[in-house]
C-alpha cells in the first residue's frame, strides 16, 4: 500500500479511500481545495497500484495497515471519506472502532446487495480486465461512464489480479445498512447520484431516515458527483 499525505501535521485529518479500478489520484482535484486547512491521508489500496506487485487482501487486512499508519503518525481522530469500494472500507473502519471518526462521508456506498451479486460482479469485472489488457488503448465502459478518469482505470487493469477483484467485490457487496444506526458522536453522510443503481436499490429504505444524513445529487450516476464536481464535493465534505 502506498500512502500520500498533503497539508501539515496537527491539522484536522481527512482520510480518503478510492474506488475499484482507480488509485489515490482519484482525489487529486480535491487536494488544492483542502490541503490548506487539513492533513489529507490518501492511500492507494493494495492491488491497484500499477507500480506494485500486490493483491488486495480484504477489508480487515487493508484497514490494519491504515490503523498502523495513523497510530504511527499519532492521528487519534479524523474524517473518513470513501467512494464505492472505498465507502465500504470507511464504513468498516468506523465499525471496527479503533479510530475515532468525527464524520463519515460515504459516496455511492453499495449497501444491501447479496453475495450472489458479489460473485456475479467479480466475474464481470475480471472479464473486463482481460478485455482491457488485450486492447489497453481502446475506449471502454470506464471511458463511457467516468470520462477523464477512464484512462487511469484502464491502466489499473495491468495490476489487478482475479483475487483482488474477488476480494474487492466481497468488501463491496454483502454489507447491509442497519435499520437504525447508533452513530454516537459520529456524523454520517451518504452521498449518491440520483441515477446511481446503488441509490435506486436503497431509495425506499433511505426515505425518512433520521439517523444518517442523505445527499442525492441530480444528474449523476455512480461516483459521478465526486469525479465531475470536486469543488461541490469538497464543500459538502466540509459542511458541519
Amino acid at each position: 500500500m502506498h500512502i500520500e499525505t498533503y497539508g501539515k501535521t496537527g491539522r484536522p485529518c481527512i482520510l480518503l479511500f478510492h474506488t475499484m479500478f482507480t488509485t489515490g489520484r482519484l482525489f487529486q482535484k480535491l487536494v488544492p481545495l483542502l490541503e490548506q486547512n487539513f492533513l489529507l491521508v490518501i492511500p492507494t489500496l493494495d492491488g491497484y497500484d500499477p507500480a506494485e506487485e500486490t493483491e488486495y487482501p480484504g477489508a480487515d487486512g487493508e484497514l490494519e495497515q491504515i490503523e498502523a499508519f495513523l497510530k504511527e503518525r499519532q492521528i487519534p481522530e479524523l474524517t473518513a471519506v470513501g467512494s464505492s469500494l472505498g465507502a465500504m472500507l470507511a464504513w468498516r473502519l468506523w465499525q471496527r472502532g479503533r479510530v475515532f471518526i468525527q464524520k463519515l462521508m460515504l459516496d455511492s456506498p453499495p449497501f444491501g446487495w447479496d453475495a450472489a451479486t458479489a460473485a456475479q460482479n467479480a466475474g464481470y469485472f475480471w472479464k473486463l480486465v482481460q478485455a482491457v489488457r488485450a486492447a489497453p488503448d481502446t475506449r471502454c465502459v470506464f471511458d463511457e461512464h467516468y470520462g477523464e478518469f477512464g484512462p487511469m482505470m484502464r491502466r489499473s487493469c495491468s495490476a489487478v489480479t482475479e483475487n483482488t477483484i474477488r476480494r474487492s467485490c466481497e468488501t463491496c457487496f454483502g454489507p447491509r445498512l442497519p435499520e437504525q444506526i447508533r452513530t454516537g458522536a459520529t456524523k454520517i453522510l451518504l452521498v449518491y447520484g440520483e441515477d446511481d443503481p446503488n441509490y435506486r436499490h436503497l431509495e425506499k429504505e433511505l426515505a425518512g431516515r433520521t439517523d444518517v444524513s442523505l445527499a442525492v445529487e441530480a444528474g449523476f450516476g455512480h461516483c459521478g458527483f465526486l469525479m465531475r464536481e470536486p469543488q461541490k464535493f469538497a464543500k459538502l465534505l466540509m459542511e458541519e
